[in-house]
């Protein structure tokens, strides 16, 4: 059981949770079968259950179900990922469940969080997944009434998942839920500008590759164009660079880092990011320059601009300060400076 990945589920719940190893008096093919923690919440304890190897989930929830009878105290099950029939399954069966991909169903949860909502204080710094959902707020809601499903399909994020990050985000006043849905609370711009100090620069580290290993990697990882060669299509800095500069998120490179050749000295630039790249359409007048093969695969306005606000080339800082007022004029007002 990865307690980090299950702490992460719970501070984008904006609870204090504490996991820690567990001894059971329970028979020995537990034990074999299935890893235990105790899980600390608002001074609540939680017993997290999972499989040592995948199997059957009926049996899963049945053996689960023994568990929770025989100590007398709630189980959460644990699982790297679900599909969505399983998630059916486990909803019907009222059994309470987390996964790896920030999926859950805690509804012992929901009680502890209108005790302690009013007092617990929120964090002032983004998650990356509460950074990428807001690029995508306000770079895709063409109104105030946000339209849940369609940014469910931008994200790839599931829907509970987006109504707890919704939640967060009403509660540092960006937006109102009315009629069992939620709306912007501020316009667009008013929420870049308040939002904007708590933005943070996507990339995680830059690597190099060989020419080689890209050909080998771009047919199965999705490439987004960035850094100076986006912003070369997006305005008239000139790109003098023979090799490509892309982003990929952690978890894609991660996936294929063991067999990239390294260290490389000359090849493509390539941005690790916190987050998945954002797919974004600039055929528009804003984008005159673009061009439309380009376009298909070039990173957010947004998150280009967080990675190169900073940089000291004055050539580029001036790219950047168009790109800025152009990123207002999209979010519906002219920058005014």
């Amino acid at each position: 059981m990865d307690f980090s990945k299950v702490n992460a589920i719970f501070q984008a719940f904006h609870f204090d949770a504490n996991v820690s190893p567990v001894n059971l008096d329970l028979p020995i093919i537990f034990q074999r079968r299935y890893d235990f923690a105790n899980l600390v919440v608002a001074e609540q304890e939680f017993l997290l259950m999972a499989e040592k190897r995948s199997g059957s989930l009926d049996n899963f929830v049945k053996q689960a179900q023994a568990v929770q009878r025989q100590i007398h105290q709630n189980v959460i099950l644990v699982f790297r990922q679900l599909a969505d029939d399983d998630k059916k399954k486990l909803l019907q069966a009222r059994l309470s469940y987390l996964d790896y991909q920030e999926n859950a169903y805690l509804p012992q949860l929901g009680f502890l969080y209108s005790k302690i909502s009013d007092t617990k204080k929120i964090e002032k710094e983004l998650t990356p997944t509460e950074q990428r959902i807001l690029i995508i707020l306000l770079l895709f809601v063409s109104d105030l009434v946000i339209d849940i499903d369609k940014i469910s399909q931008l994200s790839g994020l599931a829907v509970p998942s987006l109504y707890r990050i919704f939640k967060s985000y009403k509660e540092r006043g960006w937006l109102t839920n009315q009629r069992k849905s939620y709306q912007l609370a501020k316009t667009k711009v008013d929420l870049f500008n308040e939002a904007k100090i708590l933005l943070k620069n996507p990339i995680t580290e830059v690597v190099i590759i060989s020419d080689e290993d890209f050909q080998r990697l771009k047919a199965d990882l999705d490439f987004k164009i960035s850094h100076v060669e986006a912003l070369s299509y997006l305005g008239m800095l000139a790109n003098t660079e023979s090799y490509g500069q892309y982003t990929l998120s952690k978890k894609q490179f991660k996936k294929v880092e063991k067999t990239i050749k390294q260290p490389i000295f000359q090849g493509h630039r390539i941005e690790i990011w916190t987050y998945e790249p954002i797919v974004f359409d600039y055929n528009s007048d804003t984008w005159m320059q673009v061009g439309v093969e380009s376009n298909c695969n070039m990173v957010d306005p947004i998150s280009l601009y967080l990675t190169l606000k900073d940089n000291d080339d004055p050539r580029i800082m001036e790219e950047v300060e168009e790109l800025k007022e152009k990123i207002y004029m999209i979010l519906g007002e002219k920058y005014a400076g």
